[in-house]
This record gives structure tokens, C-alpha cells and sequence, in this order.
């Protein structure tokens, strides 16, 4: 769980007067990083390892609970919230959205009568959700550098995963190097300047294209495109946005067109993810209040899916998806905001309403506010 928008009232985000302030000091013979930090860095690393707790659940996950108690006993004991974003309205905004969340779903389920199992999923995710973002919290307001300690033990938990356990379909690139790649790339390139980075952010983007690594790729390019915005003077950032927008949905779409080749895999991928958007959205026109249930155990949502995939890929004369009926983990909707709002309606997806704009406040701050700084390109990137 990476909350880059909680960075932001604190002055973590760089180009802040507060972000050239010096470092907090860390103890002596902890190679330059604190206990907290360590902890970031193993709760990142080990996000991409899982084990089977009503479903999968992320290793870093335990690391981050631990946190989490921990800043819940500071409180206890010493009646004060431990660090600067504990105190936050944003994160209070956030909890009580995912409470209202977590009652959504209740209330969905019990009304569905979902299978037991999905309701424990369901209600865990939930449950978990509002952990994650009190543990980073705690850990992003100890120090500045910890909210990139933290990616950079997320990057390195992915390489070792692939190479431990075998990258997810046999795509090392996708699911495995190709990320870490790319965030080595925005936090290096910046040194050399701006120019570099968008020279970078270019390469690395039409990198992505090449090796079918789309969604990445559009990001990586719109990050290029959004560092010359943020060079020039502030009082021309908003009048030129528009037209970089455009060159930017412009350049993806040419990018796309000449790298996508012959080749059926990029088709199935669009198919089965427009088949997937399209479920989950009439999902949620069907009952906007209620939503389905926790994994839509008691609906037929999924088999909704299945006949908007197979209509599309008769159509389109491609095949080879997986059969959830063979391989149910394989299946699942992308979009985790259409999920919630198909499964718990307005009330389940109300944490990403209130994320979603936490997200845009900070993006606008970086992009429009601030003035250029090294880290601008990673922390654009992420957020």
C-alpha cells in the first residue's frame, strides 16, 4: 500500500522549502539508516512474497500490523500520535472513508448472503486496507528518506521473487525487472537535468511498448511529458496543460501503433481487460447502492464476464484465456475501483473517492505548485 499522497502536508514531496531541509540524523552503525527505516525497507521487500491467510496475503503485511500496533501503543501510553502524518485530516479522511468502506461491504454481503469464505476475504481486505495506511503513516513521517527506502525494497522484493519463485506467466520483463528498471531510471536520470529525464522517461516508456508492457510505458511517457511542464515558469503550467495532454494521449496512441505488431497477446489483453471494465461497470449500474457481494460469490457477474469475453474474442478470432472454472485465481476484474464499487456500490467504494482525491492534490502541488527538483520525476512517477 503506497500512500504518496500523505507525503504532501508534511513537506516530503521535493521542491518544498522544507524538503531541502537536512535529514533526520540516523543512529551510528546502522549504515546510514534508522530502525524505521529498515523495518520500510523489509515491509516493502517483502510485499512480493505471500502466504495463505483467507486468501493471499503479502508477507509485508505481518511487518506492516506489527507497525501498526506499535504506533497504536505509542498512543496508548504516551497520549500523543507518534510522528507528523498521524496527525493529518487527510488520514483521518482516509480511516473513516474505509470504515464507511468496510460497513458497505457488510451490509452487501449479508444482504447477498455471499459465501462465508468471500464475506472473510472481503471484510479482511478491508480491515486490512485502513493497517497499511496507519503503519505508513507512522513509518513516512520518521524520516524523509524512508518513503524511498520503502520503494526501493518493494523493486528489490520484486526481482527476487521472480527469480526465486519464476516472474508471474513467465514475463520477467512485466512482472519482474521492468518496474525496478523504471524507477531506477526516474531517480537517476534526474541528476543530469531535466532534459536527461525527459530523454529517459522517453526511452524507458517506448522500452515498455516494445516489450508489451503498456500500461507502464503511457505512464513513463505522460511523466516525461509532465517534467516539462513543471520546468517552465508556474504562471504558464496551467495554460500550457492542455495542449501537453494532448501531445502526450497523442504520443502514447502513435508509440502503441508502431510497437504493437502482429501479434494476438496484446489483442487478448485488451479483450480480456475492456471484457473485465465492462462487467464490473454494468455490475455496478445494476445496483449502485448495494453492490454484489465480497468476490461476487452469490451473482453472476462473472459470468457476465465470460460472455462479453467470448463475444469479443469470436469477434476478434482470438483465443487461449484462462478458464476460471480450471484456474480461478487467474481471473480477476483490473480495476480494483470498479471492483469496490461493483461489490460494496457507493458506500464500499468510498475509500477511493477520498484517495482518488488525495492523489489529484498532490499531483496538482508537484506539478503546478512546486518548483523542479531532482526527485520531482520519481515521486511524479509514483504518484
Amino acid at each position: 500500500m503506497q500512500s504518496p499522497s500523505l507525503i504532501s502536508p508534511s513537506g516530503l514531496l521535493p521542491g518544498s522549502r522544507e524538503a531541502n531541509l537536512p535529514l533526520d540524523k540516523s543512529p551510528p552503525g546502522s549504515l546510514w539508516l534508522s530502525f524505521s527505516a529498515w523495518v520500510a525497507f523489509l515491509a516493502g521487500f517483502f510485499t512480493a512474497f505471500t502466504i495463505s491467510f483467507v486468501g493471499e496475503m503479502p508477507v509485508g503485511e505481518l511487518i506492516l500490523m506489527t507497525v501498526a500496533g506499535w504506533a497504536v501503543l505509542c498512543v496508548v501510553f504516551n497520549h500523543a500520535w507518534p510522528g507528523p502524518l498521524l496527525k493529518s485530516r487527510f488520514l483521518w479522511s482516509l480511516l473513516i472513508a474505509q470504515l464507511i468502506a468496510l460497513g458497505g461491504y457488510v451490509f452487501s454481503d449479508l444482504y447477498r448472503h455471499s459465501f462465508p469464505l468471500d464475506m472473510a476475504r472481503g471484510w479482511s481486505r478491508m480491515v486490512f486496507l485502513a493497517i497499511d495506511i496507519i503503519a505508513i503513516a507512522y513509518l513516512f513521517g520518521c524520516e524523509r528518506r524512508i518513503f524511498f527506502v520503502f520503494q526501493l525494497g518493494q523493486c528489490l522484493g520484486a526481482v527476487a521473487s521472480a527469480l526465486i519463485l519464476g516472474p508471474l506467466f513467465g514475463d520477467m520483463w512485466k512482472f519482474g525487472v521492468g518496474t525496478p528498471i523504471t524507477y531506477l531510471v526516474f531517480f537517476i536520470a534526474p541528476f543530469a537535468g531535466a532534459v536527461a529525464t525527459m530523454m529517459a522517461a522517453t526511452a524507458i516508456g517506448v522500452t515498455h511498448f516494445i516489450l508489451d508492457y503498456r500500461s507502464v510505458g503511457g505512464l513513463c511517457l505522460l511523466a516525461g511529458m509532465l517534467t516539462l511542464l513543471q520546468i517552465t515558469p508556474r504562471r504558464f503550467r496551467l495554460w500550457l496543460a492542455p495542449l501537453m495532454t494532448i501531445a502526450a494521449v497523442g504520443a502514447v496512441l502513435w508509440i502503441y501503433g508502431q510497437t504493437q505488431g502482429e501479434g494476438t497477446r496484446a489483442t487478448r489483453s485488451d479483450i480480456e481487460r475492456s471484457a473485465m471494465v465492462t462487467a464490473a461497470f454494468e455490475a455496478f449500474e445494476q445496483s449502485p447502492l448495494i453492490g454484489h457481494g465480497s468476490w461476487f460469490s452469490n451473482s453472476d457477474v462473472y459470468d457476465n464476464f465470460m460472455l462479453i469475453r467470448h463475444a469479443a474474442a469470436k469477434q476478434a478470432h482470438v483465443g487461449g484465456f484462462a478458464d476460471p472454472n480450471k484456474d480461478p485465481g487467474a481471473v480477476a476484474l483490473h480495476s480494483q475501483i470498479l471492483v469496490a464499487l461493483a461489490e460494496g456500490g457507493l458506500f464500499g467504494g468510498a475509500f477511493f473517492f477520498v484517495y482518488g482525491a488525495g492523489l489529484f492534490r498532490a499531483l496538482y502541488d508537484l506539478v503546478f505548485v512546486r518548483r523542479w527538483h531532482r526527485l520531482t520525476p520519481f515521486c511524479t512517477l509514483v504518484l
